[in-house]
């Protein structure tokens, strides 16, 4: 018991650390759930690099990966000086928050493989434990539906589909390895097909094209790159056809299918899907230990194994000869059905329904997304428009009223929207400097006749760890996967466990490390270093969020203030101004706090500061449709001229042509200048409500 405690534990660890970063972080929007996460992966990092650094050894030996990490770290740099041009500089720091977070997680894996160098199993079986954990979990609310509004597709715990079915996909590799693994136990392998079984349900269950794509050309890698095609083509087969059972009965359940089915039918055909899932799962588990005691009685030879793996990439191969004969054969031929197809795929027109009907479809609204990245990029080619600034750029070009798109669901045409081509060069080096620490470590495992077992297994490990990696990397460039903590977590610590590994005895030194702080005083400042520069960036990472407290407070005293009369009012309006001073104070970038600070020193008698303070909020975000807007507000209802709220107003019309609030109060001062143009107009019994579009 203590010797398998000793394996799992690392195992254990790291996969709940992943799931928790699912369920508390979900799809990463929500800021306060996102910067805890952001900071305890900050300063849980910063305590692996000082770990590292005060083993025996860490110091002689080269610190493979550094390269890719500079690189990342240049990244969160160009991410961060990007305040400086941003259209949203507020937005920008908690993107810059959010990428050294990515680089501390980065450098974090790098040091853990120093650390336990021997434990590449634990890694892989702790994504693993992750990604089922998450998939049960999604399934789990089909299994035992909750009242209320409910989706077809799987979104929880990400409140995403598609992260939801990128989560699962990340899962099938590190379960293909167990299940083929030549050093495995009966009862590891005999996990891989329920897993498996279980992961591509939920891959199918989201309805994410994005996440088929992606786990399809992980699966393409896999096969290509690893010794073991038979073994893992078996066992895939298993639980792809355990798989293909629940879905085909699943998918015929309109309880199950259908958005917003009522509770009462979704209730027993839930429950029916959870003891087929479950019997499935069990038939697949029994089918590969007979498969693990089959291979153990008749080993097939090393010439059958040729032939198995030659007609799997045969297979493989023949897929698109098949694709290309069938557009021939179709009505509009071969070009035709290409011309057809890419115009489906670029039509920015296109809406694709939500039921399962989408798996075969080709059009969605990424075109739309794109398309405007594109344009935003046009505007400012080399630097772009600052760190998650699209979704205020996007508003210029949005036809659709009050629609936010937070991403542009890709990241190529995210960074080139936001950080232009010097971001994405930076990218671009940063994924060179990887593939090319990533050849070093894989390159001496190739296996050789006479090759040691172990040095094999290894790298077959490293080369799972990569196929993550593949997988993560497809799903982002059509996704916007990097935003979401949960998922991004898995592929930078396979990214950092291979690019740290290095070649094959490199960090084999530091296996037993023993901690030589007392003995050298360099390498106890270098980790206390580490340590204080994690904390630094935590509490710079925390700053927008304080901000948005003290934000909140003072719109809420700005509230109690108007129901109030007399004194009570006017300790309301002084609380609110002393609030948004504190929200200005801990994110200066953000315009929110300005806004509330205008209305409360206009409330509190002192008009000519509040429109100066209102300016403030212009100057700072003069292409943001928003400010524009509360100038606007501020002077109707705060000042009483609506003639200098229209001309005002038409700036944030021009910004944002579809802004619904901008037209309603368009509309509210014409008319008010038309009744009395000398009057001023009647501030509105509900305040207006900044930050929303």
């Amino acid at each position: 018991m203590r010797e398998a405690w000793k394996h799992s534990w690392l195992a254990l660890a790291i996969g709940a650390v992943i799931a928790a970063a699912c369920f508390y972080a979900t799809g990463g929007l929500d800021l306060a759930s996102a910067t805890t996460t952001e900071m305890e992966i900050t300063v849980g990092s910063g305590l692996l690099v000082a770990a590292a650094i005060a083993q025996e050894g860490a110091q002689s030996a080269r610190i493979w990966g550094a390269g890719a990490a500079i690189a990342l770290l240049c990244v969160a740099a160009f991410t961060a000086l990007s305040v400086d041009w941003s259209v949203q500089p507020s937005y920008s720091w908690t993107e810059a928050s959010l990428a050294f977070s990515y680089a501390a997680a980065f450098a974090g894996a790098i040091a853990l493989v120093r650390i336990a160098s021997g434990r590449w199993r634990s890694v892989i079986s702790g994504i693993l434990l992750a990604t089922v954990v998450i998939s049960a979990y999604a399934v789990g609310t089909k299994v035992f539906p909750a009242g209320g509004p409910s989706f077809a597709r799987l979104n929880t715990p990400f409140d995403y589909w598609n992260v939801v079915g990128l989560m699962a996909a990340l899962g099938v590799p590190p379960a293909l390895w167990v299940g083929s693994r030549r050093d495995g136990h009966g009862a590891q392998v005999a996990v891989a097909g329920p897993a498996i079984c279980l992961l591509l349900f939920t891959v199918i269950l989201a309805y994410s094209r994005g996440a088929l794509l992606a786990l399809i050309v992980g699966l393409v890698f896999w096969f290509l790159v690893t010794p073991l095609r038979l073994r893992s083509a078996s066992v895939l087969l298993i639980g792809a056809a355990g798989a293909a059972v629940v879905a085909a009965w699943t998918l015929a359940q309109p309880a199950l299918t259908t958005d917003n089915a009522s509770l009462a039918a979704r209730n027993p055909a839930g429950h029916e899907l959870g003891w087929l899932l479950l019997a499935v799962m069990a038939l697949c588990a029994g089918g590969c230990i007979a498969l693990r005691f089959a291979l153990l009685r008749n080993p097939p030879s090393q010439r059958a194994r040729h032939r198995a793996g030659a007609t799997l990439l045969v297979c493989v191969a023949l897929v698109p000869v098949v694709v290309v004969a069938g557009l021939a054969a179709s009505s509009r031929g071969l070009f035709g059905s290409i011309s057809h197809d890419v115009s489906t795929l670029t039509n920015t027109n296109v809406s694709v329904s939500n039921s399962a009907n989408r798996l075969t479809a080709l059009g969605s609204q990424r075109a739309l997304y794109w398309s405007d990245a594109i344009k935003a990029f046009n505007t400012s080619p080399w630097i772009g428009t600052g760190a998650d600034g699209f979704q205020t750029t996007f508003l210029r070009y949005d036809k659709a009223p009050n629609t936010t798109v937070a991403q542009a669901h890709s990241y190529v045409f995210q960074t080139l929207a936001d950080l232009g081509l010097i971001g994405l060069a930076i990218s671009l080096v940063f994924a060179a400097a990887w593939v090319l620490a990533a050849r070093v470590t894989v390159g001496p495992f190739r296996r050789r006749a006479g090759a040691a077992d172990s040095d094999t297994a290894e790298r077959i490990g490293l080369l799972t760890m990569i196929t993550c990696v593949v997988v993560f990397a497809v799903h982002s460039t059509v996704d916007w996967t990097w935003f979401v903590p949960g998922v991004t977590l898995i592929a930078l610590l396979c990214g950092g466990w291979v690019a740290g590994r290095g070649p094959h005895g490199a960090v084999l030194a530091l296996a037993h490390p023993h901690v030589a702080v007392l003995r050298d005083h360099r390498r106890g400042v270098l980790a206390a270093t580490a340590v204080v520069l994690a904390l630094a960036v935590a509490w710079s990472q925390w700053q927008p969020l304080r901000s948005q407290d003290s934000s909140n407070d003072a719109y809420t005293a700005l509230v109690n203030g108007g129901g109030a009369s007399g004194q009570a009012a006017l300790a309301d309006y002084k609380l609110a101004e002393a609030d948004a001073r504190s929200a200005i104070s801990e994110n200066p970038l953000d315009y929110t706090p300005l806004v509330w600070l205008a209305d409360a020193e206009a409330d509190l008698h002192h008009p000519k500061q509040g429109y100066a303070t209102i300016v403030r909020a212009v100057q700072l975000q003069p292409s943001n449709p928003q400010t524009w807007y509360e100038l606007a507000y501020f002077n109707a209802y705060q000042l009483g001229d609506p003639k200098s709220g229209l001309s005002v107003l038409s700036r944030s019309l021009f910004l944002y042509p579809e802004y619904s609030y901008a037209q309603k109060l368009y509309l509210s001062l014409v008319g008010a200048v038309e009744a009395a143009p000398t009057h001023a107009a009647v501030k509105p019994a509900a305040h207006h409500a900044s930050g929303s579009h």
